[in-house]
């Protein structure tokens, strides 16, 4: 892979990206306890790319809508949910990867939302490690403009991660009785950090992983399972909890939510 220096990153941020901001490409300490979120605190490699600095508004998925003939959202004709600079909601996982293919992008997956949020050091929030949770927007009646709380801001100029709407990200599995996760942990974007640290943690216990390190029991596959996908971020109608960068939501593909939208990302 050919590193590039800051300055680069930047003239491609430029070159017909607008609206998108670059996360530079090197390893990030990523994760919390693996039931709630990616398999943490650990270092994860994450290849460069650029995501949405805003939420996906009512508006541009408008002319999704208009050009595509697409289905519009669910909330299209809700006074509360349908303002122009409000982030779109009532969007299926579909409607979420339609509406990025049409805009030359696609979903980001939760390492990379979850980088974009948290910068390298692991910090909790987007804006660091203060807990003041005024800086975002979790509570109200409906979502607020993308332009609102300004101090919900990640260390690459990400807005609105923390609150106003949860995101749906790329990574999709099989639900069964209720539970939407692997059963295993996942190494593929480990650094040899990460599989020293493993390896360190099974050797300091007896030869297994800590029980709060140890990925949850074998998901019984007889059962018959649904797809559905991730979803990250705090949201207007969340709980205080669910605003730390590392927690995890899930939904089925096929649902939607008043508080669930979407941003994009893209390859560089």
């Amino acid at each position: 892979m050919i590193t590039l220096g800051a300055g680069a990153y930047s003239a491609l941020a430029l070159m017909g990206q607008k609206g998108m901001v670059v996360v530079p490409a090197g390893p990030a300490v990523l994760g919390y306890v693996y039931y709630t979120g990616l398999y943490g605190p650990m270092p994860y490699n994450v290849d460069a790319f650029l995501i949405d600095k805003f939420e996906v508004t009512n508006a541009n998925y408008g002319e999704f809508v208009s050009e595509t003939g697409h289905e519009p959202s669910a909330f299209y004709d809700d006074e509360y949910f349908n303002q122009p600079n409000q982030p779109v909601t009532g969007v299926l996982y579909d409607d979420a990867i339609a509406y990025c293919a049409w805009a030359g992008k696609r979903l980001p997956t939760e390492i990379e939302w979850e980088k974009a949020a948290r910068g390298v050091d692991g910090q909790i929030y987007p804006w660091g490690n203060d807990p003041d949770l005024t800086r975002a927007n979790i509570s109200g009646i409906a979502p607020v403009s993308i332009n609102g709380f300004v101090q919900d801001i990640s260390p690459y100029g990400v807005r609105g991660l923390a609150g106003n709407v949860s995101e749906w990200v790329a990574d999709s599995r099989v639900a069964r009785a209720g539970q939407c996760r692997d059963s295993v942990v996942d190494t593929r974007n480990a650094t040899p950090e990460m599989l020293e640290l493993l390896a360190q943690l099974k050797a300091d216990n007896g030869g297994v992983l800590p029980a709060l390190c140890a990925a949850p029991d074998a998901l019984d596959e007889s059962v018959p399972g649904e797809p559905c996908a991730y979803i990250k971020g705090n949201n207007w109608n969340g709980r205080p909890h669910m605003t730390v960068a590392s927690n995890r939501l899930w939904d089925y593909t096929n649902s939607y939510a008043e508080f669930v939208g979407f941003r994009c990302a893209k390859d560089i």
